[in-house]
């Protein structure tokens, strides 16, 4: 049960980092929108995301966030 709490924690926490550098998430599909400027990409952070079942897509629409 340790292990199970711990796996949660970090794909909680690996997904509160990548929000703050834009990507968004649908948890239900398990899907992941690339940020709309890729300078704010990680490799490494998306090889573990992908590692966790998550598939990645392109914003294919322009997003107004206030």
């Amino acid at each position: 049960m340790g292990t199970e709490d711990k796996q949660m924690r970090k794909e909680r926490n690996l997904r509160y980092q990548m929000r703050k550098k834009g990507y968004q998430f649908n948890r239900e599909q398990r899907v992941v929108v690339l940020p709309e400027n890729g300078k704010n990409r990680s490799a490494v952070q998306e090889k573990r995301l992908r590692i966790l079942g998550y598939e990645f897509q392109y914003n294919m629409f322009q997003t107004n966030q206030i």
